[in-house]
């Protein structure tokens, strides 16, 4: 399972791929906020200033896991375009705030933590569980280098496929809402 970063490879001049990761995205996280979003406004977002956290592994020219990260700099500004978005869209922002569980995702992590943002995979050839988990705790190692003590996740309670993902990858809860738990490993 081999990873590439999207602004090493040079995956950022193609458009295609963005296009196909955005679709990813919204097919694969129904619960993302980008799927208010349009490709445009999404690419605006999503690839200005996070491509170097961005890691993709392909089977057969398909995406077939994607691990995208967040730092604090880059969720910052993520935040200022989420609010600019909403502020030119308002009936997109009535419809985020018409579901009252998105306002309880905002779990406060720990310090020196860098936030596993997005982590969708497919599964499209087998690979024996113990080795992909080392493959993507690979990946991490590299992205949190000497930076960060670790990787944090926040997931919704009623996803038992993440909850058991992270549960089986050792993570503990660090907090944890009615709606949300925020998970972490060390490394």
């Amino acid at each position: 399972m081999k990873f590439k970063n999207f602004l090493n490879e040079d995956l950022d001049k193609d458009i295609e791929l963005k296009k196909n990761i955005f679709n990813f995205i919204i097919k694969n996280l129904k619960h993302s906020i980008f799927n208010l979003f349009s490709f445009n406004e999404f690419k605006k977002i999503y690839f200005n200033y996070n491509k170097k956290f961005i890691y993709i592994n392909f089977v057969n020219n398909e995406i077939n896991c994607l691990l995208t990260y967040l730092n604090k700099e880059n969720e910052v500004y993520l935040r200022k375009n989420f609010l600019n978005f909403f502020l030119k869209n308002p009936l997109k922002f009535i419809i985020f705030i018409i579901n009252p569980i998105n306002l309880f995702k905002n779990i406060s992590p720990p310090k020196d933590y860098l936030q596993l943002f997005h982590f969708v995979n497919l599964n499209l050839k087998f690979i024996d569980r113990k080795r992909k988990y080392e493959f993507i705790n690979y990946v991490h190692k590299i992205v949190i280098k000497n930076e960060y003590k670790g990787i944090y996740v926040i997931y919704r309670n009623s996803n038992i496929f993440a909850k058991k993902y992270y549960q089986n990858n050792e993570y503990k809860t660090y907090k944890k809402n009615f709606f949300y738990t925020l998970a972490l490993k060390k490394f």
